[in-house]
């Protein structure tokens, strides 16, 4: 199947005289641009009188501004519309414009925001790397003493640019040159695409939800996820580029897959023309669709593994009792747990007069949540049922990653044993309140939330946020004063913000102790928003640390429809996102929940999915 593309550039590609036509043909958007930047964008583009248009602040919205109206040009020259857009960085403004997202006025105001924040960045630096692939530019700098050094983009097989402090980035270029490849530094004043801009995306985030975002009338690829932006809903996608990868090797090289691809560049510079060239060349080798390893004729099966704040006393307590493979699996990762802390994981865990108590400790919580998941699993496979694709969220990820095959059992449970050693220990007094409204609220009320950050979005109207416990306190007061209904969960740690910032050095450290395999099959990350592509000592920090979007994630899930999503959770807490978040649109099921009964309703789950159309004699073990 073909299909056509037009992209648009980002950064790096202005220069001095473009745009020049197009202001001569659409003078009235050109009147509204200067209007909203407050200067004149055709003396900047074609004279550049102060030496500014190199500048952040200046560069960006000039940019969206000629790429727009390049695409306006195109457009009233009756050209056929593409089948999808893409813009690299900054120029997936110019790709939501031309989708509709917003009109040009708008835009520019949105850039001229984007820009004047990335311009007040801390200083940093970026380079590329040429010559070697993103995997080696990864083991390298996992191997080095540069742990501050972000992947910023990959761009195409043999180009991927690092992002970090100034010093860093100044200090690493041995390390890259010694591998035989050629060190490129940028020329930018700050750390695009990396963990130092997370201030920067929360402020654009705040400035960007005072605009209004219209439905997209057109496909447009996400930098952030690789796949399509959903229709709405869609500005935590656009935000979160700021801090994260520009996956644009994988995003063109996803549509490559499905067949020929013809691509035109709108705006300043052929940058992109010539990395489409490169691509086509060497497209990535991506992992395996989840549809295409499932049995014929039959919906996908994707395991699914909740994290912090979904954990009880007792959770699995039934069918520790009675079902003999989920008590071995339990038995096992509780051998595991007590080589590490020299203590029991069940008894604690069953301990029938804790069962009213809030499990909140994370030496019992992370290792017991870990080994539900697991274990649960193991429960399934023991009837014939095994996944085509697994999904994490937050701790879940390390359950995920587990089944697999990326890490050991031994390993994992050494990691969670770990990373809860250190949370105890450097990250007490934190938290996270789980809030039932739509995300715009927390970006819209910056003063309700003072003290906390976006932790994660489970879908349209529910996020929870993090922070110090009495932070959380006076949010949630604050939010019931307006009638807004929230929830403390049981944790200690403020997960997903800086509030765990103090084990980073001392967690990875661990984590390069450790040997991280291929994936047996495709794992899905709401960290990430999609399929993990490369697998590193770092991502099982960011995991932790990093805001999480199951509603992006499974929004963007190829196949979804056609998927019967298993929740492996202890109380089904994935499956109640996708009940709210997709209505009825998704199979999903949960295994067990804090309810009781589990036996019953394992046995249900068991019967649903050996009764999904397709299900083959073989598998049900005829």
């Amino acid at each position: 199947m073909s299909s056509s593309i037009w992209v648009f550039p980002g950064q790096g590609s202005q220069h001095k005289g473009m745009g020049k036509a197009l202001f001569d043909r659409f003078p009235s958007l050109v009147d509204e641009a200067d209007s909203v930047l407050g200067f004149s964008l055709r003396e900047l583009c074609l004279d550049d009188p102060q030496g500014v248009l190199n500048e952040t602040a200046f560069t960006q919205p000039a940019l969206f501004a000629v790429s727009a109206l390049g695409f306006l040009a195109k457009r009233e020259a009756g050209l056929m519309l593409p089948d999808a857009y893409a813009g690299h960085s900054l120029g997936e403004f110019a790709a939501l414009f031309a989708a509709g997202a917003f009109d040009f006025a708008t835009g520019v105001a949105l850039v001229k925001a984007r820009g004047a924040l990335m311009s007040a960045a801390p200083r940093g630096a970026m380079a590329a790397i040429l010559g070697i692939d993103r995997q080696q530019v990864a083991e390298l700098l996992a191997s080095s003493s540069f742990s501050g050094i972000d992947i910023a983009n990959v761009n195409c097989a043999q180009q991927t640019v690092i992002s970090g402090l100034y010093d860093d980035i100044a200090g690493c270029e041995p390390l890259f040159t010694g591998a035989g490849a050629r060190f490129v530094k940028l020329n930018v004043s700050a750390a695009f695409h990396s963990r130092y801009m997370r201030d920067i995306e929360a402020q654009f985030c705040e400035a960007a939800s005072g605009f209004t975002f219209h439905p997209l009338t057109a496909r447009v690829i996400s930098n952030y996820t690789s796949f399509p932006y959903p229709q709405t809903d869609y500005l935590p996608l656009l935000t979160r580029q700021i801090s994260q990868p520009v996956r644009w090797y994988e995003s063109l090289s996803r549509l490559l897959a499905q067949g020929d691809v013809e691509q035109s560049e709108i705006g300043p510079g052929q940058v992109l023309t010539q990395l489409f060239t490169k691509i086509k060349a060497q497209p990535m080798a991506l992992p395996t669709a989840p549809d295409a390893s499932a049995a014929p004729g039959r919906p996908q099966l994707v395991f699914m593994y909740s994290g912090q704040g979904s954990q009880y006393y007792g959770m699995g307590l039934e069918l520790y009792q009675q079902n003999s493979a989920f008590r071995s699996a339990m038995e096992r990762c509780d051998a595991l747990f007590r080589q590490h802390t020299g203590s029991s994981l069940l008894a604690p865990l069953y301990d029938q007069a804790r069962r009213r108590n809030p499990l909140s400790d994370v030496m019992l919580s992370h290792a017991a949540l870990f080994s539900i998941g697991f274990s649960l699993t193991r429960l399934l496979q023991e009837e014939g049922i095994e996944p085509d694709a697994v999904l994490g969220y937050s701790l879940g990820e390390y359950v995920a990653a587990t089944v697999a095959g990326v890490l050991s059992l031994e390993d994992a449970m050494n990691m969670v044993v770990c990373q809860a050693s250190l949370l105890k220990e450097h990250a007490q007094d934190g938290g996270m309140l789980s809030v039932l409204s739509p995300v715009t609220h927390f970006h819209q009320h910056p003063g309700i939330y003072q003290g906390s950050e976006l932790a994660s979005i489970n879908f349209q109207n529910n996020f929870v946020v993090s922070g110090e416990r009495a932070s959380l306190l006076a949010v949630k007061q604050s939010l019931s004063q307006q009638e807004i209904v929230s929830l403390l969960l049981p944790v200690e740690h403020a997960f997903h913000s800086s509030g765990v910032d103090a084990i980073e050095q001392a967690f990875c450290a661990y984590m390069q102790t450790l040997t991280c395999h291929p994936a047996r099959l495709p794992v899905y990350s709401a960290m990430q928003g999609t399929s993990v592509e490369h697998w590193d000592c770092n991502r099982f920090w960011r995991v932790v640390r990093e805001p999480a979007d199951f509603y992006a994630l499974v929004n963007g899930m190829p196949g979804r429809e056609k998927a019967f999503f298993i929740d492996l959770g202890p109380a089904g807490t994935l499956s109640t996102f996708l009940k709210y978040g997709f209505a009825d649109r998704l199979q999903h099921g949960a295994a067990i929940n804090q309810f009781g009964r589990n036996v019953e309703t394992v046995s249900a789950l068991v019967n649903s999915v050996k009764s999904l159309s397709g299900w083959s004699e073989r598998e049900q073990g005829a």
